[in-house]
């Protein structure tokens, strides 16, 4: 691994990669650990000298660890009663040299191997920004979420961002709207709303309106049934719930 190359092609990946300074931080502290170490492939790097070196605590490191392995910068194998845990720094530098002396045969496997890694690294490289940026560009849905429901953890946060992508932005606008309408005040009870709308093949706006029109006209029709079945209760949506619930 080349230092040099390795902390260009680092300051390149910053152009088009948002990461936090800890992150950062950590990155320049592991590479100079495994420079001290003679560029082991795996080196271990105990908890307090790297938060010693980075500035960090030791939640810090753990946070800043699992952003650079989201990121495919490193590999991390926690440590163990009595032993460090062991990092290794995956390659950023689109060029390796080869030495005089190397074999010309063992010197084109090692290149197509890096080459393919760093293929691979790449293209999960642009992967991550592609859904970092899908998420960017939808961010004021959730924020819309959260001034009229409530803040959602980060876990929640990641299933709002599935049922979008499944349903698109009209779609999930409306779906908050009517939460908001009925008194939903629940994460489930939007997932209730679009879990029926799927069921129902609801797509766009105008599928909703046109469903809720069914909705109406077949609670007329049963309106008008003179004679109902007293033990036979129709189902309710889950708006109906909503309703009674924010009445209740």
């Amino acid at each position: 691994m080349n230092y040099i190359k390795e902390l260009n092609a680092f300051r390149e990946f910053l152009l088009f990669n948002e990461l936090p300074a800890s992150a950062i931080s950590l990155w320049y502290t592991l590479m100079g650990m495994n420079n001290a170490s003679r560029w082991k492939r795996q080196f271990n790097a105990p908890n307090a000298v790297v938060g010693q070196l980075a500035g960090l605590s030791r939640q810090g490191i753990l946070d800043a660890r699992n952003i650079l392995i989201e990121h495919g910068l490193i590999s991390c194998e926690q440590g163990k009663k009595g032993k460090a845990p062991e990092y290794e720094i995956h390659s950023l530098a689109e060029a390796v040299d080869t030495p005089a002396d190397t074999p010309l045969d063992a010197s084109l496997d090692t290149s197509l191997d890096q080459s393919a890694d760093q293929h691979l690294n790449i293209l999960k490289h642009k992967e991550r920004q592609e859904r970092r940026q899908e998420e960017t560009a939808h961010a004021h849905l959730l924020e819309i979420y959260e001034t009229n429901i409530g803040k959602l953890p980060p876990l929640m946060q990641d299933e709002f961002f599935k049922w979008l992508g499944k349903v698109g932005e009209a779609v999930m606008t409306e779906a908050i709207k009517r939460l908001v309408k009925h008194g939903g005040r629940t994460f489930s009870y939007l997932e209730k709303i679009l879990l029926e709308w799927e069921a129902a093949q609801v797509k766009t706006p105008e599928d909703i309106i046109s469903y809720r029109q069914h909705q109406q006209k077949t609670k007329a029709d049963n309106n008008t049934i003179p004679f109902k079945k007293k033990n036979k209760q129709k189902p309710q949506s889950v708006f109906d719930k909503l309703r009674e619930e924010a009445e209740g």
